[in-house]
């Protein structure tokens, strides 16, 4: 079985889609499968031979002549299921440009019909449920932070259309056994689901971040979007701490969007200087020469799943302070290959940073040694690929 070539439908919705993603459709590409991509091109991309590309048009004309061709190759194709395809989306979608915009989806995917369609964000699994009825191929869904941890407690429609697919999705990838945990309240049966790191490219074990020398400031840094999930009010919390011991650092934020109040009140009411900056997200690899620069990387949040930005952290060399959230604990082993903390702890937080200050030499080398032999060990591209090799042939099969 292993032998055949199996076709697999990275879905996310966008092309090209998370820098997280297309490191995936790499891993799978250097795997030996042909790699399909659905959904709307936002900009041009060129990627392998072995990857094609069915991007469906946003301009209404464009979409109109696209459906129509679609439609002609699914009815030359087999006219039963083009009248059944039909069928469910008149039943699914209310007005004309909804449903030519689904069926512009969903018709180049019954075109191409491919061994395995693989959906990465779990909110999207009522998008188009016509697929789910209409497409004979094996349905995978993988499940990441936001999407499983609390976004369906706060959101009843979107709990309601997990119970009702979960159970019929024929193979889940999770990224943490705490993610592979939550997705069983929801009826994703535990023998379908494969627990699968994310991988790290190799080259970045090759880096060395700036080593902590004690004569200067300690230079710590966070990245990720700006949300209440990650923690950076306690983060500045700790960083008064620090101040108000005399401790010298400087703090960066790193994360996309507008800043919240919350964090301009804390910026305000604390008094930070040059003690703290907060700026704007930058290119990965700009990103990567940026924290380099860095002695220390902070993970203060609420929930996560595996935060790839601390993966490559450990890779070049930068220790990390993680709180114990979602599947941290996981890879972080206390003053082993980093060190962890309890949520929302920010006087803990700020005394595991001073004990980082005072700890000797050797032992912050130990701790750079181990984290770079975790993710050589466990989020290796070798790995991630064999992993995903075994879960798609076991759908199959």
């Amino acid at each position: 079985m292993q032998n055949r070539k199996l076709k697999i439908a990275v879905y996310s919705g966008e092309i090209p889609s998370t820098t997280f993603i297309e490191n995936l459709i790499e891993v799978l590409t250097d795997s030996g499968f042909e790699i399909y991509l659905f959904g709307k091109r936002t900009k041009k991309t060129n990627y392998r031979s072995s990857v094609k590309v069915f991007p469906t048009p946003s301009a209404r004309t464009a979409l109109l002549f696209f459906t129509i061709k679609e439609s002609i190759k699914l009815f030359l194709k087999s006219a039963g299921l083009f009248l059944k395809c039909w069928k469910a989306i008149l039943q699914n979608k209310k007005g004309f440009y909804m449903i030519f915009k689904s069926a512009g989806f969903i018709l180049p995917v019954l075109n191409n019909s491919p061994d395995i369609f693989h959906i990465q964000w779990a909110k999207t699994v009522e998008k188009h449920p016509e697929l789910f009825e209409l497409l004979d191929s094996k349905i995978a869904l993988s499940l990441r932070g936001a999407h499983i941890n609390y976004s369906p407690l706060s959101d009843s429609k979107l709990a309601d259309a997990y119970r009702k697919y979960f159970p019929v999705i024929d193979g889940f990838h999770a990224v943490s056994e705490a993610i592979a945990g939550e997705s069983l309240k929801y009826g994703a049966a535990k023998e379908r689901i494969r627990v699968i790191h994310s991988s790290i490219k190799s080259d970045l074990l090759s880096r060395n971040a700036a080593f902590y020398n004690k004569e200067k400031a300690v230079e710590i840094i966070s990245i990720g979007r700006h949300h209440w999930k990650k923690g950076y009010d306690y983060a500045l919390d700790a960083m008064k701490i620090l101040k108000d011991k005399k401790i010298k650092f400087r703090y960066t934020i790193v994360a996309q969007g507008n800043i919240p109040e919350e964090i301009l009140f804390l910026m305000n009411e604390y008094e930070f200087g040059k003690e703290v900056d907060i700026m704007n997200g930058m290119p990965h690899k700009e990103l990567i020469e940026f924290i380099l620069k860095k002695n220390l990387f902070l993970l203060p949040s609420l929930e996560e799943g595996i935060a790839n930005v601390v993966l490559e952290a450990m890779a070049v060399g930068i220790p990390v302070i993680t709180t114990d959230c979602g599947g941290m604990s996981e890879i972080i082993k206390d003053s082993e290959n980093g060190f962890i903390v309890p949520v929302r702890k920010p006087e803990l937080i700020a005394d595991k940073i001073i004990h980082f200050i005072n700890t000797g030499n050797h032992e912050k080398e130990k701790v750079i040694r181990n984290a770079k032999h975790t993710i050589e060990a466990e989020f290796s591209r070798e790995k991630q690929s064999s992993d995903f090799r075994k879960f798609y042939y076991s759908l199959v099969s």
